[in-house]
């Protein structure tokens, strides 16, 4: 006689006893069924979870790389930056015959061509300046810092000058009296108070090349007096509409103005 297992429903109503009969292999077969699926979905869940925690942890290195690499290449491009800035050092020294210390003549030894300024270059190839005009032209080039402090505004013109932002110079912060240098050879063509800047100075420097010394406390040089590179033409002052002792340095190229930062170099 064949096994069974007989389960009966007894409702609580008057509806009437329903019983269904089991053989025991169908059930066996259905608890082995129910045990492989729970199997198999215990491994999915397990598997799934490990494979999530890789992957998570898969973007996370590759994010990390990514970072690495950009990191690396900020490190290659100051590292290119810094160079030239010191092969540019090293040409304008030797143009205006200032003596190279040991360290510039380990450079030099180790750069090869020097490179130049990208304001000098941009210079040279639109004036079409010769070899023998580069030595004056580089005395002309503002590249000396005016005054030893801190830039605390920089140079801004873009939207014009009707731009809330607009700052066609550098500001410079130092202690009142701070002397003032030009920042290259020239001829003093201003000499004046003005509102905005007060006591100011402009120096002609040849080749187009202007600049400008505002908020002064005093200077030092008369219209039409010739200056050396270095040069002491004024002090830090606080004068015109200035709200603390600094400099307001700017660069002109035929009345246009320049960022600063393209020329200074010691």
């Amino acid at each position: 006689m064949k096994k069974t297992l007989s389960i009966i429903l007894v409702p609580h109503d008057d509806s009437r006893t329903r019983q269904y009969q089991l053989s025991y292999r169908l059930l066996y077969t259905f608890l082995v069924l129910t045990g492989i699926a729970l199997l198999v979905i215990s491994i999915f869940i397990v598997t799934y979870g490990s494979v999530l925690r890789h992957s998570k942890r898969a973007a996370n290195l590759e994010s990390q790389n990514q970072r690495l690499l950009r990191q690396s290449a900020q490190v290659d491009s100051l590292r290119g930056e810094l160079v030239r800035l010191q092969a540019m050092s090293i040409q304008i020294k030797k143009m205006l015959g200032i003596n190279l210390t040991p360290e510039d003549s380990i450079l030099v030894a180790s750069l090869s061509p020097i490179v130049k300024s990208p304001a000098i270059q941009e210079f040279q190839e639109e004036e079409g300046v010769g070899e023998e005009e580069q030595k004056a032209m580089l005395k002309a080039f503002p590249t000396l810092w005016p005054v030893k402090g801190y830039v605390t505004r920089g140079f801004h013109t873009t939207g014009g000058e009707k731009s809330a932002d607009y700052h066609p110079g550098i500001d410079i912060a130092a202690r009142r009296n701070t002397p003032i240098r030009a920042s290259a050879e020239g001829i003093v063509v201003t000499d004046a108070w003005d509102d905005t800047y007060g006591y100011m100075v402009v120096i002609d420097h040849g080749f187009g090349i202007y600049t400008l010394y505002g908020h002064n406390a005093r200077n030092l040089v008369k219209n039409g007096d010739r200056v050396a590179r270095g040069q002491i033409i004024a002090f830090v002052g606080n004068t015109g509409k200035s709200t603390a002792p600094h400099l307001h340095f700017e660069i002109r190229e035929n009345g246009v103005p320049k960022d600063p930062n393209n020329y200074l170099l010691d």
